[in-house]
């Protein structure tokens, strides 16, 4: 079977619903074996072809191929985004999804290569690799430009969104159709038709197998409504929101608008012309430029450092340099060999000052335990001494009583005599 045919048959679809009756007639076309000629397919092989414009100076612009070898520093990628959008390429015309990523991928990578221009031209397409295809574009490190050609609608409008700047060619150009549809061709009246019959016999155990194509002939929509167009389309939609946070909600139901109305809903940026597109992609700064910032200010940071270096260490020439010469650098091995040697006596002194003050505290602490037998031996021979001791009376001697008693008669007597 012809592959585009299959992919017609096989996929679901972001399709700007205006187009679906053309690609339809082409449909029918390749089930009844027609051909495009040969000098179609060149055509619009052509067309779809990416460049790269090569040049120091816009006047001196020259074309060439993406993978050239010689290409100018600043040069601009041109990457056309035309016709339905399928996910491989196909022999009509379109490049699909998955080689439009590797170019813009290759055109991000290339150093000569300053920025990419996206020419779109396309209702839509498969949902199959459209969402790698989107994120390749808001990935880039390059500035991405989508220059709108008429119509960038669905699948299209999904793969631009993440471009820097979207302009459009013109007042009339259709963009939006922010929506997710799968038209179901039964085709087995047709190879009934031709004689062909068809029998589908399934294992025991998979009783859900194709349900949900079941479900669409017997015209129950709502399983694949829900399990199915709505998963997708709430990607679509996340993914709209993230890469054009100004974007008017209203614009999400999957109404398509023409440019200037496009704007006010912040689908896209500007009208203007392809080459005003193309001073826009080689103008813009790269999205490098945070990272080149924060460079910039560790170099401040580093001069900061080096200046404080510098006056510790007495430098007085070429203070405000970010790279240390020879000379200096020698100096500051001199300074640190100084540094080194005064830190090496310093630790000898005090390992030094650590011995001495070890042995005073050794002497102390001898001192304190003499000190502390000396009192233990001196409270023992007191308590002995309390423990061996006698009274003894002298003949004569007056008790206590007795003192007393003298006393009384004495003061008793005085008294009589005064």
């Amino acid at each position: 079977m012809n592959p585009f045919l299959l992919d017609i048959l096989t996929s679901t679809w972001l399709l700007h619903a205006e187009n679906t009756d053309a690609y339809g007639a082409m449909l029918v076309s390749l089930l009844r074996g027609d051909r495009i000629n040969a000098e179609d397919f060149s055509l619009a092989r052509e067309k779809n072809r990416p460049y790269v414009l090569s040049y120091a100076d816009r006047a001196t612009a020259e074309t060439k191929p993406l993978n050239s070898a010689n290409l100018s520093q600043g040069s601009v990628a041109v990457i056309p985004v035309r016709g339905i959008i399928m996910k491989d390429d196909v022999e009509c015309g379109p490049r699909g999804s998955v080689s439009i990523t590797r170019d813009i991928k290759s055109a991000d990578a290339n150093p000569n290569i300053k920025s990419i221009l996206l020419v779109v031209s396309s209702p839509g397409g498969t949902t199959s690799y459209t969402d790698i295809l989107s994120a390749a574009v808001s990935n880039c490190q390059k500035p991405v430009v989508a220059y709108v050609e008429g119509t960038a609608a669905s699948a299209a409008y999904w793969i631009v969104s993440g471009a820097d700047k979207i302009i459009c060619s013109s007042d009339l150009d259709i963009v939006g159709s922010i929506g997710t549809m799968l038209e179901y061709m039964d085709m087995k009246p047709y190879f009934e038709k031709a004689g062909v019959v068809i029998h589908e016999v399934y294992a025991t155990l998979s009783t859900e197998k194709n349900q949900m194509l079941a479900d669409l002939r017997a015209g129950n929509y709502e399983p694949l409504r829900k399990d199915l167009l709505d998963r997708i389309n709430s990607k679509f939609h996340a993914t709209i929101k993230a890469n054009r946070p100004s974007l008017n909600p209203t614009a999400l139901t999957g109404k398509t608008y023409f440019a200037s109305d496009a704007i006010a809903m912040g689908l896209v940026d500007e009208i203007g012309s392809f080459d005003y597109a193309l001073e826009l992609a080689d103008t813009l700064p790269s999205k490098n430029s945070n990272l080149q910032t924060n460079n910039d200010m560790k170099s401040i940071k580093m001069l900061a450092v080096w200046t404080a270096i510098a006056s510790f260490f007495g430098f007085t020439e070429n203070i405000d340099s970010k790279e240390l010469t020879q000379e200096m650098v020698g100096q500051v091995n001199d300074k640190l060999a100084d540094l080194t040697t005064e830190n090496s006596q310093f630790k000898t002194d005090l390992a030094s000052r650590d011995e001495k003050l070890a042995e005073v505290n050794s002497l102390l602490a001898a001192s304190k335990a003499e000190t502390l037998a000396v009192k233990k031996e001196f409270e023992d021979f007191k308590a002995l001494d309390a423990g061996n001791e006698t009274t003894t009376h002298k003949n004569g001697d007056k008790s206590a009583e007795e003192l007393l008693s003298d006393s009384y008669s004495y003061n008793r007597i005085a008294d009589q005599n005064s």
